[in-house]
Parts: structure tokens; sequence; C-alpha cells
């Protein structure tokens, strides 16, 4: 008897195996998701706080990152003493599907990073859809960011 491949029925079994694993596995990637949406919105937000921080201490500048409720996104802006107004530093950034920004305590919904290091206090925190909670609080006197 030649044994050089495979039989259609050891092809099938694999298959089934296969398929039997993915179908256990995938439910449980769903879960997931969720959690790993909230952590990366709470972390795009504190990087661009930072980014904000940085820019207002080099350029001399004051920055700002604005909040949006609805729909749920933020933006980088820096204070034109030229024109007086603010200006946009890149686009708007929207919060992922099934982000929601539960509340802003900031003053006016924009954290303010100054060219001394300090900043506006305040807050905001995020929900994804299953109820789990983040918060990005901004100290003051040192414009600590902090990520819970």
């Amino acid at each position: 008897m030649n044994k050089k491949g495979v039989t259609l029925i050891e092809m099938i079994v694999v298959m089934v195996i296969i398929g039997l694993g993915a179908l256990l596995f995938v439910p449980n990637i769903s879960g997931f998701l969720p959690s790993y949406r909230l952590r990366g919105a709470a972390r795009d937000i504190v990087s661009t706080m930072k980014n904000a921080q940085v820019r207002a201490v080099s350029t001399g500048m004051t920055y700002r990152v604005r909040f949006t409720q609805t729909p749920p996104s933020f933006v980088l802006e820096y204070f034109d003493t030229g024109s007086g107004n603010w200006v946009a530093e890149g686009t708007s950034q929207s919060l992922p599907t099934g982000i929601s920004i539960v509340s802003i305590n900031f003053t006016g919904d924009n954290a303010q990073f100054n060219s001394n290091m300090t900043a506006s206090a305040g807050s905001i925190r995020l929900q994804n859809n299953r109820g789990t909670q983040k918060v990005v609080s901004v100290a003051s006197s040192t414009g600590r960011i902090q990520l819970q």
C-alpha cells in the first residue's frame, strides 16, 4: 500500500477540528473588543494631551485639547495671538465605535496647557458599551496627566 497522501476523511476530520476551535475562540475575542477600544481611546487622549503639553512648552504658546461629547471626539488646538483665535492642529479625532464621553470636567470642555507647564485642572470620563469606564485627569499646578 502507498501512503504518500492524505485521505478525504482525514482532511474532513482536520477541517472539523479547526472549525470547532474557531467557533469557540471567536466569541471570546468579541468580548474583549469593547475593553480594547476603551483603553485605546483613553491612551489616544492621553497622548494628545502630552503632545499639547510638550508643544506649549517648546513653542511658548498655549495649547488645548477641545472635547465634543456628541459625536464623541477631540482635537488639538493652539492659540494664535496674531488673530486671537484658536487654530486646529490636525483633524478632529473621533472615538471608536461603542465608546462615549460620559462627562467632561474641564472649563469650557477644553484641557488647556500653558508654556509654564501649568494646565487647566479637570477630567474626562469615557465609557464603553458594557459600562466599563476610564478617567483621564489633569492636575493644574503640575500639568500631570493621569489615566485611571
